[in-house]
Order: C-alpha cells, then structure tokens, then sequence
C-alpha cells in the first residue's frame, strides 16, 4: 500500500465497537507503568506529561480505508469466499516529554474485532496491522508493521483483540512539539485487499 498517497485522506476515528472504550482504556492503563527515563547512573532525566497545552501529544487516529480488512479465497466475488474480516475500533494514547534529551515518548493502543467467515478452515488467525508517523504537511516519518495473532474459541465466530504499542519515540525543540506529528494505525493492506476495500460495501461485524 502506497502510504504517500493514502496519508492525504484525513484521520477517520472509529468508535463502532461496542465495549471499544474500556477496552483500549485497560490497555492504556497497563502501558502507564512506564513514567520515568532513567539513565546507566541511576540519574533520572527529567519528564513531564503530556496531554496539555504546553506539552501537547501527536494526533493519533485510524488511517481511513485501513480500518477493516476482508480475507478471502478463489475470486471472492461472493460472500461464500469470505475466509474472515475485522476491523479497528478505538485508539487511546499517551505520550511523556523528556526534557533533557528533547525527545516525546508515545505509548498507544488499539482495539478491535474479527468474525470468521463462511470459507474458513482454521481458527486461528493473525492480522497485520501498522503505526505510521508523519509530521506536518504529510511528510513521511517512519512505519512499523505488527502481527496480532487471534484465536477463536470452539463455538465462537467472533473474537476480540487488543494491540498496544510502546516506546515510539519522537525527536522535538524549538517552537516544534507534538503538535508537528500525528501517528496513523491501520491494517496493512495487499493491494488487492486495498482494491476490496473501495469496491466493496463493507458491513460491520455486529
């Protein structure tokens, strides 16, 4: 998938999920562990947190047309080829500034749900999903692909997951803070599941 051309669409936050919110918030709590920067002489550098006007974090969303993927076989032209689909719901972030070195740490999370289809043959199933950065005016920064492996229970179609991502760190100074960047997440996408993606309605995973 070209990001170049795709990160000229605006931020698409999704909240389609229910039970979204509190899942990705008990991710997020579980990343808050890490607060201090310490260094090899016991020294801790100093950090402040961010999440306010004068240490802003990066705008973080969900890359629209990357917020589901369909998985299918044969030409997939009918819904008996669909072997699973999910799709991304809530994204929750934090991010610590460390003075002394001028960088801004990012700590993110993101939820979502998968449902087996007709032409499944496993139970397990993993998705490939990404975090870009860019900063101001769609220059690309860096991206990073994650696998998130999910398993289905016997009986269950659907199945939830959570994925967070720590330690994105970031350079800043100057008048440039976090406001300069924002931290894209999305399935990483063939180009054919792309082409899936924006002809084919997609329907919520109910």
């Amino acid at each position: 998938m070209p990001l170049p051309t795709a990160l000229r669409r605006p931020l698409k936050l999704s909240s389609r999920i229910p039970g979204a919110p509190a899942l990705a918030t008990l991710a997020l709590l579980a990343l808050a562990g890490c607060s201090s920067v310490g260094n090899m002489f016991g020294v801790v550098d100093e950090t402040k947190d961010g999440g306010t006007t004068l240490y802003p974090c990066p705008a973080v969303g969900v890359l629209e047309g990357t917020d589901h993927v369909t998985l299918v076989t044969g030409a997939g032209t009918d819904l008996t080829d669909i072997v699973a689909k999910a799709e991304i719901g809530k994204v929750v972030s934090s991010c610590k500034y460390n003075i002394d070195e001028s960088t801004i740490t990012v700590d993110l999370a993101f939820d979502g749900l998968a449902e087996l289809g007709p032409a499944a043959t496993s139970r397990e199933l993993t998705l490939k999903t990404f975090v870009a950065v860019t900063r101001r005016f769609n220059a690309f920064d860096k991206k990073q692909v994650y696998e998130v492996p999910v398993t289905f229970e016997a009986g269950r179609r659907q199945v939830g997951f959570v994925k967070t991502v720590e330690g994105t760190i970031l350079p800043y100074g100057g008048t440039a803070d976090g406001r300069i960047y924002q931290i894209l997440i999305g399935f990483q996408l063939t180009p054919d599941q792309l082409e899936y993606n924006r002809n084919v309605a997609y329907i919520p995973i109910r």
